[in-house]
């Protein structure tokens, strides 16, 4: 039997910070219908190797429980806390089928929101943190923002509100933050939990059973998400699981699913487009550190050669393609021009115009 280690690979610093390169190949073939859409981002190098609509507003349904996970943690929890649900928590879909009333640890409730999707149990998660549910809310909205994303917004923490919204590209960063959190990892990666009720003791399975006997894939996170609006979601961190037992997480790919016409079929896919990836070994070579140096108008040095160098290489930005040493006219309109091409910075924004560090970092990634 499968087992999955639990490891810990980002800070929170870079967390907070992730922007993405541009798609390094999109020779991924989806299948007809396949998803609405969906993206492989590689942790370790920080690249996006494919996406689909990748910023296409998607009900989150309930991928939203990772948000609300991470703000739930935030409030650093004693997981050994005994809550007791009320009506208010039955809101309706997957539920742990205890009846309204039940006292349980923090620890129980949790698991059972994680690993199973339990929408009363999310509830009660998060009316612990002694917050209102707009205000719980508000701290989602808070932490996906301060994640860099873009189209992520939650109005609740279960994800039956088909109001909440997310995309491909925002859900790498969210599943990023979450997945690097052990607690999350650990619920969302075993086969089932038990919990003690009445001096009995029970169990349910998680809902991401389909990857833990998998012979190709090791899963170290996963979550799953459906609504009628939404069809179905996942996220998963995978890395490949080879027949001695081994797995590498060198290669560990983090793929989201939007929309695909089943439960099954989203694990197909996430199965399908971590194959692709790991065989995309330049995926999976980490670029060189870019150079700390400030490259400006009017200097004369070898990291201007480097610069030009690397701009001629795109004639849509520096069709001259002079390599002088020199930081003149046509290298500065270059410059201007490569900044707007990657989101860097535009006319107004300050190092426009300038090698600074985020020029820089696109620079060298294409080198």
């Amino acid at each position: 039997m499968k087992r999955s280690v639990l490891t810990t690979i980002v800070t929170a610093a870079f967390v907070s910070t992730l922007s993405f390169p541009a798609t390094v190949s999109a020779s991924y073939r989806p299948i007809p219908n396949e998803f609405a859409a969906a993206a492989i981002y590689v942790p370790s190098t920080n690249k996006m190797i494919y996406s689909f609509k990748p910023d296409k507003p998607h009900a989150a349904a309930s991928l939203s429980k990772l948000v609300a996970g991470l703000v739930f943690l935030d409030t650093r929890p004693n997981w050994n806390t005994s809550m007791r649900s009320i009506q208010k928590d039955e809101v309706g879909g997957g539920r742990l089928r205890v009846d309204v009333g039940t006292r349980l640890a923090l620890r129980d409730w949790w698991n059972a929101a994680i690993g199973a999707s339990v929408n009363n149990a999310m509830n009660v998660i998060a009316r612990s943190t002694g917050l209102s549910e707009s205000a719980f809310a508000q701290r989602m909205n808070s932490k996906v923002k301060s994640l860099g994303t873009t189209q992520s917004v939650f109005y609740e923490p279960t994800g039956m509100n088909e109001h909440n919204m997310t995309s491909a590209a925002d859900m790498v960063k969210i599943a990023k933050a979450a997945f690097d959190r052990s607690e999350i990892q650990s619920a969302s990666v075993a086969r089932g939990h038990y919990y003690t009720l009445a001096g009995a003791s029970r169990y349910y399975n998680t809902t991401n059973v389909s990857f833990y006997d998998d012979s190709q894939v090791w899963m170290s996170g996963a979550k799953t998400g459906y609504l009628h609006e939404s069809e179905y979601n996942l996220v998963t961190e995978l890395e490949p699981y080879y027949p001695d037992g081994s797995h590498d997480p060198k290669k560990k790919v983090i793929v989201v699913v939007l929309g695909a016409p089943t439960k099954q079929g989203s694990f197909d896919s996430a199965k399908r487009m971590a194959l692709w990836a790991w065989t995309q070994e330049e995926a999976f070579k980490a670029v060189k550190a870019p150079p700390g140096n400030r490259v400006t108008y009017g200097m004369t040095n070898a990291d201007v050669t480097r610069v030009q160098t690397i701009l001629a290489r795109d004639k849509s930005v520096y069709a001259d393609g002079r390599v002088t040493g020199y930081f003149g006219p046509l290298t500065l309109a270059a410059v201007k021009k490569f900044q707007e091409k990657y989101g860097i910075a535009k006319p107004g924004v300050l190092g426009y115009g300038q090698v600074g560090p985020n020029t820089w970092a696109k620079l060298v990634e294409i080198e």
